[in-house]
């Protein structure tokens, strides 16, 4: 599991570990039921609070990306696709919405795509 934080980014610390993780389960670099690194563990990797590595774990566990044995630590959810699906049926519904809003302001498909990617390399980085 390879996550890198940015102690500079205006997006908190455990919401960067959250969706870096999130980001790896959907893409399929993290197979179901394999083990995440434990909470205290990457938290001393990333040189920040167990308070934030409990809070993102917490977070993706609520989304259903995680599940957690007590004792054993916290794996991979078996069936991430269906969440995957999830998501890509919210991103449709956002995109439509964005869409709908572009053209009521003037903007065309050019236009419109800039946006997107000036918003995503925002997110990024």
């Amino acid at each position: 599991m390879n996550i890198n934080i940015s102690l500079q980014s205006e997006i908190p610390t455990y919401e960067q570990i959250k969706m870096q993780i999130k980001a790896q389960i959907l893409s399929g670099d993290l197979s179901p039921d394999a083990p995440l690194v434990s909470m205290r563990q990457l938290a001393r990797d990333l040189r920040v609070s167990v308070i934030t590595t409990t809070r993102a774990y917490g977070d993706l566990e609520a989304e259903g990306l995680i599940y957690t044995v007590q004792g054993r630590g916290s794996f991979v959810k078996g069936d991430s696709e269906i969440v995957r699906r999830q998501y890509i049926h919210a991103i449709d519904d956002s995109l439509k919405a964005a869409v709908e809003k572009g053209k009521a302001a003037g903007l065309d498909l050019a236009q419109l795509k800039n946006r997107l990617e000036e918003i995503y390399h925002e997110q990024c980085h």
